[in-house]
């Protein structure tokens, strides 16, 4: 009786790793699924997305939607590893995702739950709760600074509020100054650069609101309105035009 028992606990265990936690709800060219430790799928307009899989878009663009309605697209030559997917039947629970390369826009809806979503590149790590807002995972940066061009990830805000920190690799790198913490609705200081420790650094965080982006990297920390060659590009007419 205990051995069967173990059995069903084993199966059910198996269950939710791999159980569905979305679908692709439109395509424009080529994107490819690959399960942890699988090979890798074509994607089509209704596949299922599970928890652990990479998402990797080589031609035009992708669009998933959650089990709790949440949106994801992604670019051309993007890659997003779903880390953390966990619903109670429409209700989100929790939300991690690796953005590896390209770009990804996302509206997330409200957790009544308060259920996490957090979305991170190499460099930066978005958390937010509902809201929209766009990433690219490593764009060239230019600087007021030498150098006057750095890579980095930079996180725009369409709309609510996202919190933005450095990832711990970053921060352990960086001797740049980031802005101190702010409280809901005010607006974010930039400050004057100075050296900080590792330790001081990973204690940084920033709440970034509607029309404003952040770049984020080794001693990168700039704090911008959202530029408005990023609203036209061919991602962005595509989400408008798909969102």
């Amino acid at each position: 009786m205990m051995t069967r028992l173990v059995t069903m606990v084993a199966c059910l265990g198996a269950l939710t790793a791999f159980a569905e936690i979305g679908k692709v709800s439109l395509m424009e060219g080529k994107a490819t699924r690959t399960p942890k430790e699988g090979a890798a799928t074509a994607l089509a307009v209704g596949a299922a997305i599970e928890l652990g899989d990479t998402i990797e878009v080589s031609e035009g663009n992708l669009k998933l939607t959650l089990t709790d309605e949440s949106v994801i697209m992604l670019a051309p030559k993007s890659k997003l590893l779903i880390t953390e997917a966990e619903f109670a039947g429409q209700e989100r629970k929790g939300f991690k995702a690796l953005l590896q390369s390209g770009s990804l826009w996302t509206k997330v809806k409200k957790a009544l739950g308060g259920g996490g979503y957090e979305v991170s590149t190499d460099r930066a790590v978005a958390g937010v709760r509902g809201t929209i807002f766009r990433i690219d995972a490593d764009a060239l940066v230019k600087t007021a600074k030498p150098p006057k061009a750095r890579k980095g990830s930079i996180v725009r805000i369409v709309e609510g509020i996202v919190n933005i920190k450095p990832t711990a690799e970053v921060a352990k790198a960086s001797t740049a100054a980031a802005p101190p913490p702010k409280k809901k609705g005010e607006r974010v200081q930039v400050a004057g650069p100075t050296e900080i420790s590792a330790d001081e650094w990973e204690k940084k965080f920033v709440d970034l609101q509607k029309n404003q982006q952040i770049a984020v990297g080794v001693d990168l920390w700039e704090i911008a309105e959202y530029e408005e060659s990023a609203k036209k590009d061919a991602f962005a007419k595509f989400v408008e035009k798909n969102q």
